[in-house]
């Protein structure tokens, strides 16, 4: 839903919400790595890449209905 929204031309506003929520989920998991013990340095970059999977994932259950993709790539991050 968010990928349709950031390709349309929805304006300012919503892309504005977009990269907040996008950035706020980012350092949700980065968080969470850091109380984990990670690397403050790696634990961006393994934010970002964990949202790019579930993100692209989820793009291709839908256009493939299958959800295996998706479940696929959450059972397969970094616990």
């Amino acid at each position: 839903m968010l990928g349709n929204f950031l390709l349309s031309s929805v304006g300012d506003e919503l892309h504005n919400k977009s990269e907040a929520l996008f950035h706020t989920w980012i350092d949700a998991i980065a968080t969470v790595l850091i109380e984990d013990g990670m690397d403050e340095e790696l634990v961006k970059y393994r934010g970002e890449n964990a949202a790019i999977a579930i993100q692209g994932s989820f793009i291709l259950f839908q256009g493939l209905n299958d959800l295996a993709l998706f479940m696929g790539v959450i059972q397969n991050l970094p616990k």
